[in-house]
C-alpha cells in the first residue's frame, strides 16, 4: 500500500495534478465523491479527468443546505449519467471531502475492490483544484481496511436522490441564498470562479463578453431581481424603461398576469407605494415598465441618462420594490453580483441583468 499526506496550492503543485495522477494510476471502474460544495467549473474539470481515466460509473453526494453547490453542476452531473444525491437535512452543513475509487459499488459495504481513497480539505471546485492551499491524504491499493468504503457508504446513505423537481426547487433556493452575498464572497465560497469588477457607473471590465447560456448560474425562471441600465429609455411623460430578454422574463414571471390596463402597485425606495404600468412584448422578449414621475431620482435619470433601474420581488413578504440606483457602491453591488453569477447581457446602449 502506498499513501501520503500532502499539501497542494502552497508549494507549486495543485490538487488537480494529484487527483489526476492517482486516478490514472488506480484506473478504478467506479468513483464515489462526497463533498460539501460543487462548482460548475469544478464539475467540468473532474468530469474530464474521470473520462480520461476510463471510469464507468460515478456517484456524487453534496450539500445543498447552504445554497453554494451550483445547480448547473448538479444538472451537468445528472445529464452525464452520474447518480447524484443531495443533503439538506443535517443540523449542520454536510461537509466531507472524500473521493473513493473501486471495482464496483456495494449496497452494504459501500464499494468492492477499493483501489483509491483521497480525503482532505478540497471541495469539488475550481479554487480547490487549481488555486487554494489544501491538504489531503491519499492511499492507493492494496488496502487492508474497509474504513474508507464505510465512510463513503455513510455519506451516500444520508443523501436524497436528486430529481428534476428537487433540482428546480433548489435552483430557486440557490438564487435566494445568493441574492445578497457580496461578489467576492461568491468567489470565496466557490459559487463563482472570479469577480469581474464593474466601474462606479456600472460598466463591466473592458473586453468582458456577455455569458453564454450554459454559464448563467440562475435562469429567469428562478430569479427574483431584474435590473437594466438607464442610458436609454423612452416616454415623453412617464419614464419608460425596457428590460431586455431574460430580465424581462423575470419581471413577467414575478409580476404575474397583468390587469386590463397593465397597472401594478410597487413599493419605491422612499417607502411609498405607487402604481406603475407594464407590458411584455412576446415577439422580442422585451418588457416595458412605465415609471411614475414622482418616483425618487426619475428626473435625475432623465437629465443624466445614467444609473440602473432595479426591481426586486420578496417572495416571503409578497412585496415588489423598485429603485433607481445612481453610480456608486450600491449600483456596483448589484451589477457585480450579476457579473459574478454570469447573469447579465448587453444591448448596444446599456447593460441588464438578473439574479
Amino acid at each position: 500500500m502506498s499513501s501520503s499526506i500532502v499539501t497542494t496550492g502552497i508549494t507549486g503543485n495543485t490538487y488537480k495534478a494529484l487527483f489526476r495522477k492517482q486516478m490514472l494510476k488506480a484506473k478504478p471502474s467506479v468513483v464515489g465523491m462526497a463533498v460539501a460544495y460543487v462548482s460548475a467549473s469544478g464539475f467540468n474539470l473532474v468530469k474530464d479527468i474521470l473520462d480520461e481515466s476510463g471510469v464507468g460509473e460515478v456517484r456524487l453526494v453534496a450539500d445543498t443546505k447552504d445554497g453554494v453547490t451550483h445547480p448547473k453542476a448538479l444538472e451537468g452531473a445528472t445529464e452525464s449519467g452520474w447518480k447524484v444525491r443531495v443533503v439538506d437535512t443535517l443540523a449542520g452543513t454536510f461537509h466531507p471531502k472524500l473521493y473513493v475509487g473501486a471495482d464496483s459499488f456495494h449496497d452494504t459495504k459501500g464499494v468492492s475492490g477499493l483501489s483509491l481513497a483521497i480525503a482532505g480539505s478540497p471541495n469539488l471546485s475550481h479554487g480547490a483544484f487549481l488555486k487554494n492551499g489544501e491538504c489531503a491524504f491519499w492511499s492507493i491499493a492494496p488496502h487492508t481496511r474497509d474504513s474508507a468504503a464505510q465512510a463513503w457508504l455513510d455519506c451516500w446513505n444520508v443523501g436524497a436522490p436528486l430529481t428534476n423537481s428537487k433540482l428546480k426547487d433548489y435552483e430557486k433556493y440557490f438564487a435566494l441564498r445568493n441574492r445578497y452575498r457580496k461578489p467576492e464572497d461568491l468567489v470565496l465560497l466557490g459559487v463563482a470562479d472570479t469577480v469581474a469588477k464593474s466601474t462606479a457607473a456600472g460598466s463591466p471590465p473592458k473586453g468582458a463578453a456577455p455569458p453564454k447560456a450554459a454559464q448563467k448560474a440562475i435562469s429567469e425562471t428562478a430569479a427574483s431581481v431584474a435590473w437594466a441600465g438607464l442610458q436609454s429609455f423612452t416616454g415623453e411623460y412617464n419614464l419608460q424603461v425596457e428590460f431586455p430578454k431574460e430580465a424581462g422574463l423575470v419581471l413577467r414571471r414575478v409580476f404575474g398576469t397583468p390587469s386590463k390596463d397593465g397597472s401594478i402597485d410597487i413599493r419605491c425606495a422612499d417607502g411609498a407605494v405607487r402604481t406603475f404600468k407594464y407590458k411584455f412584448y412576446d415577439h422580442n422578449g422585451m418588457f416595458r415598465l412605465n415609471v411614475p414621475n414622482s418616483v425618487p431620482l426619475v428626473e435625475w435619470a432623465r437629465e443624466n441618462k445614467a444609473g440602473i433601474a432595479c426591481v426586486e420581488h420578496n417572495e416571503s413578504l409578497g412585496v415588489l420594490t423598485f429603485e433607481i440606483l445612481p453610480p456608486g457602491q450600491s449600483l456596483m453591488d448589484v451589477v457585480d453580483r450579476s457579473l459574478a453569477l454570469e447573469t447579465w447581457g448587453r444591448t448596444p446602449t446599456r447593460l441588464y441583468g438578473w439574479y
